[in-house]
């Protein structure tokens, strides 16, 4: 692509943006945006009174984030009803689903949203949920075992009128040189987590002209980008959601967002009100619509100037529930949609592959510049002698180390397409986490793309010929295969001595529990070790309750290793199993059968999976591999980062953005 050509379709990136202008604020409830975006919200309820995104059924976590949004626009959440069913009865049927969960986060949530719809969290359908919350104060002060747990701890705690001062100075202590906060202890800073910070800190009694928040709105101010918005972090794209969590920092701490204006002439505000559509929903990016019943509930209170937590002004009318918007939320497909054929003849020489959703991809010539939008991608290409031609990577790709080096261009969903485009790429690797939308707008810019879905480790080895064909390396991706196959033999050759069949757990995370169910790599990876699923019955990767995890009972856990924090906090998961209470009676507990893997290369879809799977066989049937029987990886069990869980669950389609579930 040609400069002028790039530009072009960079200033059509911006115009959306230079077009949107905000008066006065905060907006109200009669404003057109904040009227079709409470009208689009409409259009999210069920007839069980709860919200739900487009072919779903209702989820208690967007109810509690809908409900906030009904009262920080004036509205009384017990009027907005759907087949006799009201937004306020929904929350009496998610108790006990809460209580089951047992998250800090969700938990903190749930108090939150019960004060701001009037009702009283010390006795909610037989609960008191804060004394629950409080249960989860550790000594340090901290509630659960993060800085985003202890964030939402503090801001439902102060809105059920608790002390909080001890869980307030646990999080002073933890904000970075930079002035921002990080999810976990140790964690860089990001927007989100450090405006929910500023949130908890202000709702815990801390002074707005204090150092601490006056530091962490300069770094805000510092992270602000050339389009008025906001980013989560790292080369990702600016989006809704960090915009709409950055304006009600700025609130909570007296700023005015109208007055943190850009070179370009936007604001917070301004920016965020570019990723509403005409239907009233809020886009997550300039290209992807992602979950809008979410999106536009996280909007409503920062265009009405609401920080977290909201609280009900008593002497208000309420604002009575809007008509539904009569254009439902866009289809979220799953697949990726095909490349309209090319009228231009394909040149000799080259080739033409089908990807994982069907799609048929012309490659004129050998890919001198290759763009890796997963991790898993990343690690075909430098397996694949490839890593010469990468010129673009996602923010989570650290295999191999020199994947380090290379220029970053965003996230999963939140790809920032104008580093795509600057890379100026022959092809694009993309994966299903990546989403249609993001895509489809690739390709309409006239990039080459190749998208991914391995749903197996067959999977896995057929997408390394995939790649091999696309890019003229045919030769070294039969032999990555082929190494590939004969260690997976040789596992299933080894197993074969054993006389049991032991149940397996894969625990990917605590705050709530997320198991690996079938479906998943996991799943497939303990049939060839010689092991059962104990979570079969789940599918792809969920969260499973704590009494259900305890009366499962498994044989075996299998932690991912690591939590990427530096210190004393690695291994997180390994010391939650080991040391929580609840657990001590389960047999791999009592047994000493938990196990660390590194997330790396358990939860990615490349050629590392054998790595995991050896490892994994080995530690469920250790009599079947006496020394030297199958070759293992070096350090394979050492502490690694723990982003890698969260990554796979963003390939996955889950991706729990930890401050928007």
């Amino acid at each position: 692509m040609n400069t002028e050509k790039l530009l072009f379709f960079l200033i059509l990136l911006i115009i959306p943006c230079l077009t949107v202008t905000a008066g006065a604020y905060p907006l109200t409830a009669d404003n057109d945006e904040v009227d079709s975006a409470l009208a689009y919200l409409a259009s999210c309820q069920q007839t069980d009174g709860g919200f739900a995104e487009d072919g779903e059924e209702s989820s208690p976590a967007l109810s509690t984030w809908a409900i906030l949004a009904i009262v920080a626009a004036g509205g009384d959440p017990n009027q907005w009803s759907r087949g006799g069913a009201s937004a306020g009865e929904y929350l009496h049927t998610v108790a006990d689903e809460t209580v089951a969960i047992d998250g800090t986060s969700e938990t903190a949530k749930l108090v939150t949203t019960l004060v701001a719809a009037g009702e009283d969290p010390r006795n909610f359908e037989g609960y008191d949920f804060v004394a629950f919350l409080q249960k989860k104060q550790r000594e340090d002060g901290r509630y659960g075992e993060h800085i985003y747990t202890t964030s939402w701890a503090i801001i439902a705690l102060s809105a059920a009128g608790e002390d909080v001062s001890k869980g307030v100075s646990w999080l002073c202590s933890q904000q970075n040189e930079d002035g921002g906060f990080g999810w976990a202890v140790g964690a860089e800073s990001d927007c989100d987590d450090t405006s929910s910070s500023v949130e908890a800190l202000i709702a815990g009694g801390t002074p707005q002209d204090s150092p601490v928040i006056r530091d962490a709105v300069a770094f805000l101010k510092s992270m602000q980008q050339a389009d008025g918005g906001f980013n989560y972090g790292g080369s990702s794209a600016t989006n809704s959601a960090s915009d709409s969590w950055v304006i009600q920092a700025l609130v909570a701490a007296g700023e005015d967002p109208l007055t943190w204006t850009t070179a370009t002439g936007n604001t917070p505000v301004s920016h965020l009100l570019a990723f509403q559509a005409d239907e009233g929903y809020f886009r997550w990016t300039s290209v992807l619509t992602d979950v809008p019943c979410k999106m536009t509930a996280t909007a409503i209170p920062a265009l009405t100037g609401k920080p977290y937590p909201v609280i009900p002004d008593k002497g208000a009318v309420p604002v009575p529930p809007p008509t539904p918007a009569a254009t439902p939320a866009p289809a979220q497909t799953p697949a990726v949609s095909a490349k309209e054929t090319s009228a231009t003849a394909p040149a000799a020489g080259g080739r033409t592959i089908t990807d994982d959703f069907g799609n048929e991809v012309y490659i004129p010539a050998e890919p001198q510049r290759i763009v890796s939008l997963a991790p898993a991608n990343t690690e075909i290409l430098y397996a694949l002698g490839l890593g010469d031609k990468v010129v673009g990577v996602t923010d989570y790709c650290n295999y191999p180390e020199e994947a380090l080096a290379v220029e970053k261009v965003g996230g999963y969903s939140s790809v920032n397409i104008e580093k795509v485009l600057q890379a100026k790429p022959d092809i694009v690797v993309a994966a299903y986490g990546n989403t249609a939308e993001v895509i489809d707008h690739l390709e309409s810019l006239g990039i080459t793309v190749i998208a991914l879905n391995p749903a197996s480790i067959g999977d896995v080895m057929n997408n390394i010929r995939l790649i091999g064909e696309a890019t003229w390396t045919d030769a070294e991706a039969t032999a990555v295969v082929n190494d590939m196959q004969a260690r997976i033999d040789a596992v299933e050759e080894a197993v074969a001595c054993a006389n049991t069949t032991p149940s397996v757990v894969h625990m990917v995370w605590n705050d709530p529990i997320w198991v690996s169910g079938s479906g998943s790599f996991q799943d497939e990876m303990f049939e060839m070790a010689g092991a059962s699923n104990a979570f079969s019955s789940v599918k792809g990767w969920e969260i499973v309750s704590m009494e259900e995890f305890i009366v499962t009972d498994p044989d075996v856990i299998i932690a991912n290793s690591g939590s990427g924090m530096g210190g004393g906090n690695y291994d997180i998961l390994y010391r939650y199993i080991t040391e929580e209470p609840r657990f001590q009676g389960l047999s791999a507990v009592k047994e000493d059968r938990v196990y660390l893997v590194d997330s790396d290369i358990i939860d990615r879809g490349g050629p590392r999976i054998v790595e995991a799977l050896e490892v994994v066989a080995r530690d469920i049937h250790p009599e079947c591999f006496p020394e030297g029987n199958v070759p293992m990886p070096v350090a394979t069990q050492t502490p690694a980062p723990f982003i890698g869980a969260l990554a796979a669950l963003a390939v996955a389609g889950f991706c729990f953005r930890r401050q928007g579930e």
